[in-house]
């Protein structure tokens, strides 16, 4: 196998981000398209194409980033998910010489340390840990497993709401009673995503979170306007006004993740959240997604355990978010 660095072109951009569209493993964080949302003064990219006998087996996204002991290669800054992506027919002694490249190349390019988080294993059209094995094979060690809370979405459309643990029907069915009301917005204005984080920043507040969110609303509206049809905004309503928000994002062929649940606190007691998210489930099983992650819900490997069980309610299960590490 050999490594070549990515070339900045247009029609490179598309073919890498096909390559991505098309594979097992692949997720809008490993587009190209979606990572130029940030500055291009934020980070020095350095994406990787990997070749097999000449023919493109694998892409990478990563980027350069200073350290104390020396520059490390991450793939990818601030990104949910990056590291190999590949097709759907990696055989183990394929992705073991493919991580032993991997780290000849990056020792030779002067790096000194490889980070990078795999999407969880729901994500892949064929679920597998081959890669993992590879990584673990060859010396790469856990940096951190964060886990994340993802609901099944292979249920019959008529059995979503039976489904549900008995409290969680109870709310949701008290919501239908005050007349909530939900709609779902492909590519919100930048009117809507307003409304979202302010609410956003309301529930922040009144939690005591001293750190501002992820993204910023510039950046929101940006990510929005570089992958059309892959941002969705949830929006419960009661008598006309916005209680409950959700920010979903259509991160592969199968699978959907929500950025952001926010609620109106003034309008806790009618449960527009627990509505809106009966109704996201019932949304991605109508549309033939097979999994819905809810995000991650510990910091730095705490359980944040009311948030867990929260998202429980929705027969939510935890799976790892792993990212791993390599000092050369």
């Amino acid at each position: 196998m050999t490594i070549k660095r990515w070339q900045d072109t247009e029609e490179n951009m598309a073919l890498w981000d096909q390559w991505v569209a098309d594979s097992n493993n692949g997720t809008i964080f490993q587009t190209l398209r979606f990572l130029t949302y940030h500055p291009t003064d934020r980070f020095i990219n350095h994406h990787l194409c990997i070749y097999k006998r000449n023919k493109l087996f694998a892409v990478m996204p990563g980027a350069e980033v200073s350290e104390e002991g020396g520059p490390a290669f991450v793939s990818y800054p601030g990104a949910s998910y990056g590291g190999m992506v590949v097709s759907s027919d990696c055989r183990l002694e394929d992705a073991v010489r493919l991580v032993d490249t991997l780290v000849a190349y990056i020792r030779t390019a002067g790096f000194t340390r490889i980070d990078l988080t795999l999407p969880p294993t729901p994500y892949y059209l064929i679920p597998h840990q081959t890669l993992d094995f590879a990584l673990v094979h060859a010396g790469f060690q856990y940096r951190k497993r964060e886990l994340t809370n993802i609901v099944s979405l292979n249920i019959p459309p008529d059995k979503v709401l039976q489904n549900l643990p008995e409290k969680t029907r109870a709310d949701i069915r008290q919501a239908i009673k005050t007349d909530i009301r939900i709609e779902w917005i492909d590519d919100p204005s930048d009117k809507m995503l307003s409304v979202m984080y302010g609410m956003l920043q309301d529930n922040r507040s009144y939690l005591g979170l001293d750190f501002p969110p992820t993204h910023t609303l510039p950046e929101l509206r940006r990510i929005r306007d570089l992958n059309p049809g892959r941002l969705v905004l949830g929006v419960g309503y009661a008598e006309e006004i916005p209680v409950s928000t959700t920010l979903v994002l259509r991160c592969n062929r199968q699978s959907l993740l929500t950025f952001y649940i926010c609620h109106d606190r003034q309008a806790r007691d009618r449960h527009p959240v627990h509505y809106l998210l009966y109704d996201l489930i019932c949304e991605g099983v109508r549309k033939q997604y097979r999994i819905l992650d809810f995000g991650i819900s510990t910091v730095n490997m705490a359980p944040l355990n009311s948030l867990i069980r929260f998202k429980e309610s929705f027969r939510a299960r935890n799976f790892f978010r792993d990212t791993f590490e390599l000092k050369v």
